[in-house]
């Protein structure tokens, strides 16, 4: 291949696009876990106002959530289909430009033009779409968590005489709906909740076929050796591959036009050691022998810093949207006054935390969606 420009290894993760569909499915189950979680405690108020009304809490939950569920399953499919849709043509788009700044340095390629594989997409959209299925349905389950944080605490308060049946119920109620939708389990045997569980199973999956369309598109162009981005902080399952050449011809030591280089492993040999785990940002790019510089990251202690405290930031801001939650659907106003309380002392550490290590707090990543902001 020709080597008459340098084609260095573009240091950045999935374009902001793909990752944007990720956001875009996550606001539908983060709207629904809290309307799902607002209007339980609503019910839960009303049975506590008016203890005649327990009889029918369980029947009232359980219609609440699935209403809920139906109309979030309702858009399981499309929503499914059309973030893969959405990342297979950005991982084809992404592949052409680089296609053609390749032909620019005189290298010599083939036409690329053949569409993406249509049919792995269509797998990928409908495992994307029985994972989101199995969220929603996660949500009825919720309902029967309800019920027991309302009654069963009651009932052992009295028992222990140590609260109120309504105190017991409340304190009950406020550490459920702070946790939300639970129950996800992945294969390394990791716990999720809902929201974070829909933003890996989404992201996973747009990683997927973006990587999978633009791989494709690079090899109808003639592009036989592959090497990955380098994206920031290192992910140790990652970390190994950066800097090193993958090709579907597997490892060993190739020889092409008088450069003699090292093949690492296939792709799917990395794959299947971590690379492109879930919330992976690591893209494939074409190695050019002779051509390409191959640059392993760089991460300094001065950036861990930074991204330790990035990260800490995030948790302050979860508590501050978990505040939110809470707030918005307490049951008594003690616990709502409590909720206040905790979320304003957590907004002023994130402003001041954010202040301290140069970062930007955006009140935004708290919100719940539904103004229900004390």
């Amino acid at each position: 291949m020709a080597q008459t420009q340098e084609t260095q290894i573009q240091q950045q993760g999935l374009p902001a696009t793909v990752d944007s569909l990720a956001l875009a499915v996550v606001v539908v189950y983060q709207g629904a876990e809290t309307e799902l979680i607002v209007g339980s405690g609503r019910l839960i108020a009303q049975t506590i106002r008016s203890p005649d009304e327990a009889p029918y809490l369980l029947g009232r939950l359980q219609t609440l959530a699935s209403s809920i569920r139906d109309r979030v399953r309702g858009a399981v499919l499309d929503l499914a289909t059309q973030v893969v849709d959405e990342a297979s043509r950005n991982g084809n788009l992404t592949a052409m430009r680089e296609i053609r700044q390749l032909a620019g340095t005189g290298t010599t390629l083939g036409p690329g033009w053949l569409p993406h594989d249509v049919n792995s997409a269509r797998l990928m959209a409908e495992d994307l779409a029985r994972r989101l299925d199995a969220a929603a349905l996660r949500m009825t389950r919720f309902a029967d968590d309800a019920y027991r944080a309302a009654t069963t605490s009651a009932a052992l308060a009295q028992i222990l005489d140590k609260a109120t049946p309504a105190e017991a119920q409340a304190q009950a109620w406020r550490e459920l709906s702070a946790k939300g939708v639970t129950g996800f389990t992945d294969k390394a045997g990791r716990e999720w909740n809902l929201s974070s569980y829909v933003e890996m199973a989404t992201r996973t999956a747009t990683q997927k076929a973006f990587n999978a369309s633009h791989k494709d598109r690079l090899t109808q162009a003639g592009i036989v050796y592959f090497t990955i981005s380098t994206t920031g902080r290192p992910c140790p399952l990652c970390a190994p591959w950066e800097g090193r050449v993958l090709a579907d011809a597997g490892k060993g030591v190739a020889t092409e036009d008088g450069f003699t280089f090292e093949i690492a492993a296939t792709v799917e040999e990395a794959t299947a050691t971590g690379l492109f785990h879930p919330n992976c940002k690591h893209t494939l790019s074409a190695f050019l022998p002779g051509s390409t510089v191959l640059r392993k990251n760089t991460w300094t202690k001065a950036d861990e810093d930074q991204y330790k405290a990035t990260q800490k930031l995030r948790a302050i801001e979860r508590q501050i949207r978990t505040d939110r939650l809470v707030y918005a659907s307490a049951v008594t106003d003690l616990e709502k006054a409590r909720a206040r309380r905790s979320l304003r002392e957590h907004v002023a550490l994130a402003k001041a935390y954010a202040d301290q290590n140069n970062l930007l707090y955006r009140a935004r990543r708290t919100s719940i969606d539904l103004g229900n902001r004390p």
